[in-house]
């Protein structure tokens, strides 16, 4: 008797770690006394799943994005998640820089995925289904 048996391959975020990692790094960030007097703030954009970070030197926005990547990771969430999209001045001499939340596979490695599945010649398929891959396959 033969059943289906299936997996999907996902790359997704869960957004409540984000939110939390968040408002621990702003608590952090308010403690620092070598941020004092300086404009250091990190945004967290729920709706367009986007963190703007905003600092007066690049010495504070390093320093400040080093204890936001550091708060994700010890919740779990990859700094490879954070898509760097735009690098702006602010006011006053300051920078800003906006970062995209990745979620889901993009077309172009979900094919990469589903072509690798195939060269190695399982006994399965895979298919793209909108932002993830399933790969299927028939239990003897």
């Amino acid at each position: 008797m033969a059943s289906d048996h299936s997996f999907d391959i996902v790359a997704k975020v869960d957004l409540t770690e984000i939110d939390n990692a968040h408002q621990q790094a702003l608590k952090e960030i308010g403690n620092r006394w070598d941020f004092k007097g300086k404009t250091a703030e990190i945004e967290w954009n729920k709706t367009d799943k986007k963190i703007i970070a905003t600092a007066s030197e690049k010495y504070v926005m390093d320093a400040m994005l080093d204890i936001f990547k550091t708060r994700l990771a010890k919740r779990g969430i990859s700094s490879k998640s954070l898509d760097l999209k735009l690098e702006e001045p602010a006011q006053k001499g300051g920078i800003r820089w906006t970062y995209e939340i990745k979620q889901g596979i993009p077309s172009d490695k979900a094919k990469i995925i589903t072509k690798m599945v195939k060269e190695r010649k399982f006994k399965v398929q895979a298919s793209i289904q909108g932002d993830e891959v399933r790969v299927s396959g028939k239990s003897l």
